[in-house]
């Protein structure tokens, strides 16, 4: 990471070297817990009501798929499609064996969707390399996860790892049940 400390160790601004900027990165995470709080998740969450909730916020079904080689030929470790006349959205995700790595990728992209990101930012011979079977001129919006350079994919991130941290502590509550607060009394 080409990143460097700007300012006293312990601080949450960093100078990004890659953009030339300051990125106040406790701002950022703070915006993307308020962004996650405004969606209402339902609690416990884990990741198939996360997928629901996702849908139901879009008014679409969302299909996950691994991503072709083609996709990861070209650097993209994943991508939310939308084709016109469809009534569902694709996310790709890079393959991995880690169920955990998979949803950070998943949760990315949802973080996309709660940011409303609908622009093409892809160009289309990658497009064509990930769904050759797609018209050109059906492809509503397409977002790709390669870098982590601009302050939209940033966010998106943010959102992702709010998403995350939600799901890791539900799965620890589901694990230990409901705190009736049963067990003090005794």
């Amino acid at each position: 990471m080409s990143q460097v400390r700007c300012i006293r160790q312990g601080e949450t601004q960093r100078t990004d070297t890659r953009i030339g900027c300051i990125v106040d990165y406790a701002a950022r995470q703070q915006r993307a817990q308020q962004l996650v709080q405004e969606i209402d998740l339902p609690r416990p969450v884990n990741s198939e009501t996360l997928h629901h909730h996702m849908e139901r916020l879009r008014k679409k079904k969302i299909v996950l798929v691994q991503a072709p080689q083609g996709m990861l030929d070209s650097g993209i470790c994943a991508l939310w499609l939308e084709v016109a006349g469809e009534e569902f959205e694709r996310i790709y995700y890079a393959p991995t064996d880690s169920a955990v790595h998979r949803q950070q990728f998943v949760n990315h992209e949802f973080g996309h969707m709660i940011l409303n990101h609908n622009k093409v930012i892809m160009p289309a011979d990658r497009i064509a390399l990930l769904a050759p079977l797609i018209p050109m001129n059906a492809i509503v919006s397409a977002l790709s996860r390669n870098s982590f350079t601009d302050e939209e994919e940033a966010m998106a991130e943010a959102i992702g790892d709010e998403l995350a941290m939600i799901l890791q502590k539900d799965a620890s509550v589901s694990r230990r049940g409901a705190e009736t607060g049963f067990g003090q009394v005794l």
